[in-house]
């Protein structure tokens, strides 16, 4: 006895979670109110951006090339993320879309305390997981999917312009400009989605029809 597939409604409820989950996650950690309780007012001094080149500075690197080792490390990864997860979409792979979020949440994590971008990373690999292995993936054209990673591409292009004048506050803006565009660029995406849906279901149907 095959078990039924689940309804399009369900995965779609579960995506809203997951990426409202997502979300929280980010905001939170970005937050990090357990450090200003802990150590008030000195949080930034412990940022992953500035912790980095010291721990590297001390196992011999000279401080700046640490930092630029550390910066350039982060581009890589922010738009090896964006990439992804726009290929991701093309193909229908939520595997690779986890991948993808994953190392945006890498590039973001500079931004947070030391510390905190550890709990950060770990409880995000957790999220992406679990939303590849309960929410499937359908395929899109290469420009919806650009527009449903908006936030991860525009981050990654505003870190690539701005990353090098070693502004946090200034990266963080990025962050926020990046996801509100997005929420626009998702706004319009039902409309076109339902439209390629409806063309698909209709031709599934005149398929069945002729092998009946």
């Amino acid at each position: 006895m095959t078990s039924a597939p689940s309804s399009p409604l369900r995965e779609n409820r579960l995506q809203i979670v997951f990426d409202l989950a997502m979300i929280l996650i980010f905001a939170l950690f970005l937050w990090a109110p357990w450090e200003q309780i802990a150590d008030a007012g000195s949080a930034a001094a412990t940022m992953t951006w500035l912790a980095l080149p010291m721990v590297l500075a001390h196992r011999g690197l000279h401080l700046e090339y640490a930092t630029v080792t550390v910066t350039i490390s982060t581009l890589s990864a922010a738009a090896l993320g964006a990439l992804l997860s726009i290929a991701a979409r093309i193909r229908g792979s939520a595997a690779l879309w986890a991948v993808g979020a994953w190392l945006f949440g890498c590039s973001v994590a500079i931004l947070m305390p030391l510390r905190t971008a550890v709990g950060f990373l770990g409880a995000l690999l957790l999220l992406v997981a679990l939303r590849a292995r309960f929410v499937a993936m359908r395929s899109a054209t290469a420009l919806a999917a650009a527009l449903s990673e908006f936030w991860p591409l525009g981050y990654a292009a505003g870190f690539a312009a701005l990353a090098w004048r070693y502004n946090p506050q200034l990266l963080l803006k990025v962050l926020l400009i990046a996801f509100g565009v997005s929420l626009i660029a998702r706004a319009v995406m039902p409309s076109r989605e339902s439209s390629t849906a409806t063309a698909n279901a209709e031709s599934q149907q005149l398929q069945s029809g002729k092998e009946s």
